[in-house]
């Protein structure tokens, strides 16, 4: 018999926190089949625009076609089914079996979602309580493990700390599709043209001075540096959860910089984790920064999740002349372009094959997922030269002589709809605007000798 959660449960889950389409809560019951596990819960935008077609299975006819390979997907008839199906089917072969949990579906009842959305209202950031709220009209939810936990079903016997990031896109594009004035995307990150505008938009307190290029590189040093600048200013691209509960870094994005107090309170929590050989404690947090950095290096997952970014051949400016041939609409880019700037690239694009165009943009989607997925990394300390299990990777952190046992996950694989191409295209030149707006004022402003 499957079971349905009602309202009285909903006082057994915990906020813990969300993205755009999801809400995210982890069990803090004492029922053993829920123990060690967490629910993703969809969302509902308050401005009436729902986050793809609600009828049926949620897919548009184009959609269907862009994944029609997948029978399972386009045929099933339930919207929390196909973003199931689709981690299982399309991310978690990309990405390996081993760092991809699809989860399972779980049947709600409606008067469990109502009570989860009157508890959580207080405990979301306002601004995205105001966005949007629990869709209480959804079936099911989908649980998983949670992956801030090592053992699953009991007490840890040790403490569990785990760090997720977000690591944004790893690569510079370098297709023929970029116009000329859009040509420092090839020499820019994606991540560093956006902080500009994020910053303009009062989203972030300062710019992060994190170079995904740095994370991706396989460079042990300038992962390091990648790590040690999003430990300097997380935002909402890094987290340290503590046995489940968030110890640093925030659920709503947008923080600053590491202050010397969050610092203190956070070397402090190290402390029965991290050896160190210093009277004080300040040598924790380089410790632990060197711990995230090693394992990011040993465990090249990275280099499958740059892989997957790089479906993305074309960039959004070449992408989006195909996404309004499939939707059987005239480009509104061309329309746009000087009939000078029209040159024979774009009528190439627009004169691919169907088959073709179904395949760039499916290729673009799933590298979009991939440039906006979280890696989720869990530690243990264990003895010396013993492997609790062979599931688990090990890893000796020389500078404290300590050994640890990791796992790594992706999450955050959502589908992205096809509708979004078009939203991807304008916050593309609003991020080249807005940076390019920004060098000009440098250029402009006097120089001091």
């Amino acid at each position: 018999m499957e079971i349905v959660l009602e309202p009285k449960d909903a006082v057994d889950w915990s906020y813990r926190g969300e993205g755009a389409v999801n809400l995210v809560l982890a069990y803090t019951g004492s029922s053993p089949t829920f123990l060690g596990k967490m629910m993703r819960i969809q969302k509902m935008p308050k401005d009436g625009n729902e986050y793809g077609d609600k009828s049926g299975n949620g897919l548009t006819t184009h959609e269907k076609l862009i994944w029609g390979e997948i029978k399972d997907l386009v045929t099933c008839k339930n919207k929390e089914i196909v973003e199931y199906l689709f981690v299982k089917h399309v991310m978690r072969p990309l990405l390996g079996h081993k760092h991809v949990n699809a989860g399972m579906r779980l049947l709600v009842a409606k008067e469990f979602l109502e009570c989860v959305e009157k508890i959580m209202t207080s405990q979301r950031p306002s601004w995205r309580a105001d966005a949007a709220t629990v869709d209480t009209n959804r079936s099911s939810v989908l649980l998983m493990d949670d992956l801030t936990l090592f053992a699953h079903g009991h007490v840890e016997d040790k403490p569990c700390l785990s760090v997720e990031i977000k690591p944004k896109c790893g690569f510079l594009p370098s297709s023929s599709f970029i116009t000329e004035e859009n040509v420092i995307k090839k020499s820019k990150t994606r991540f560093e043209m956006h902080q500009v505008l994020k910053l303009k938009k009062n989203e972030i307190s300062e710019i992060s001075e994190y170079d995904p290029l740095d994370l991706f590189s396989g460079s042990k040093d300038r992962i390091h540096k990648a790590i040690k600048a999003l430990y300097a200013t997380p935002q909402n691209n890094f987290r340290v959860f503590l046995n489940g509960s968030l110890v640093f870094g925030g659920l709503g994005g947008g923080i600053g910089k590491t202050t010397s107090k969050v610092e203190q309170a956070f070397e402090h929590l190290l402390k029965d984790i991290i050896k160190t050989t210093k009277d004080g404690n300040d040598e924790r947090a380089n410790h632990f920064i060197e711990l995230v950095a090693e394992t990011v290096y040993s465990s090249g997952v990275l280099d499958q999740l740059l892989d997957v970014q790089k479906l993305d051949k074309y960039n959004i400016e070449g992408a989006i002349h195909v996404y309004y041939d499939l939707i059987d609409q005239p480009c509104k880019v061309c329309r746009e372009l000087e009939k000078s700037k029209l040159s024979n690239q774009y009528s190439f694009m627009h004169s691919v094959p169907l088959d073709e165009k179904v395949n760039i943009l499916k290729d673009f989607l799933i590298s979009a997922t991939a440039k906006d997925c979280s890696v989720m990394i869990s530690f243990r300390s264990t003895e010396a030269g013993l492997s609790r299990s062979s599931s688990h990777s090990n890893l000796h952190l020389a500078s404290t002589k300590q050994e640890f046992e990791y796992k790594v996950h992706f999450i955050d694989l959502d589908m992205r709809p096809l509708k979004k191409m078009e939203v991807y295209y304008e916050l593309d030149k609003k991020i080249l605007n807005t940076y390019m707006e920004m060098l000009k004022k440098k250029e402009d402003q006097p120089q001091c000798f």
